[in-house]
């Protein structure tokens, strides 16, 4: 899956509100394993994955016709954010996250000029 913007997770977090609470989770999995797919038909193909679109959370989320609410005002809203959130979460966790992680913002080495703490280059 590409990286993750801001507008992948409001546009997941639309897609997972509009469904019931006990089917949250799993709709979540499979927006992440159909991004998956299509980033990984995109590396072998050079092109968009004709029905997942270009591997991004983003376009995998507009697939789907229900939208819910993406507010904060409502338990079931947040809620929906907390899923999409939490599984965002559990996905940094995996090491083939963390190595797509790297690849898209480059090694800390590449980097020191920019950091002031010296944590920063461990």
């Amino acid at each position: 899956m590409m990286p993750v913007i801001y507008n992948d997770v409001l546009a997941a977090v639309a897609v997972v509100s509009a469904v019931p609470p006990v089917l949250r989770h799993k709709t979540m999995a499979r927006l992440l394993h159909e991004a998956a797919l299509a980033e990984a038909y995109r590396r072998t193909q050079n092109a968009a994955h004709p029905i997942y679109g270009d591997g991004s959370l983003l376009a995998s989320a507009q697939r789907h016709a229900g939208k819910g609410d993406t507010s904060f005002q409502t338990r079931h809203a947040l809620g929906a954010w907390v899923c999409v959130l939490s599984a965002l979460l559990e996905r940094v966790d995996q090491p083939e996250a963390q190595l797509m992680q790297r690849v898209a913002v480059g090694s800390s080495s590449s980097r020191l000029a920019a950091m002031s703490s010296p944590q920063s280059s461990q």
